[in-house]
């Protein structure tokens, strides 16, 4: 899970955290786009980071949110925990089952079947 955070700063430059949000990853790699795209050339540990999030992020920011929502929603999940299953997009039940122990849950494997078949409707629509 990634976190953003929102600072203001005073008169005197220092910064004050408004607000940190989780976000995923596919936001985490908009954001650092944005930051580049505004300011120019991004900071040595900003630019591995992006190219980190590049080469694994599978979902744009806008399908991951939706995602992250549906499996919220229809699941029950934390944003936490359906941010990590966005993030990781297990590839079998028992992967997936890892990721959603942290709920303190039961998932029947056909719950664990209709979210891994909402990732794969979400990867098959961006393919």
């Amino acid at each position: 899970m990634e976190a953003f955070i929102i600072a203001s700063g005073d008169e005197g430059g220092s910064l004050k955290v408004r607000r940190i949000e989780e976000i995923t990853s596919a936001r985490a790699k908009e954001v650092l786009e944005e930051v580049r795209d505004k300011w120019g050339e991004l900071k040595h540990f900003q630019q591995v980071t992006l190219d980190f999030l590049t080469r694994f992020s599978k979902l744009p920011a806008n399908k991951a949110e939706e995602l992250v929502n549906k499996l919220c929603e229809n699941y029950g999940l934390s944003r936490t925990t359906a941010i990590q299953v966005v993030n990781i997009m297990p590839g079998s039940n028992e992967e997936l089952r890892q990721i959603l122990v942290k709920e303190g849950k039961t998932f029947l494997p056909e719950e664990l079947s209709e979210v891994r078949k909402l990732i794969e409707e979400c990867l098959r629509t961006e393919g």
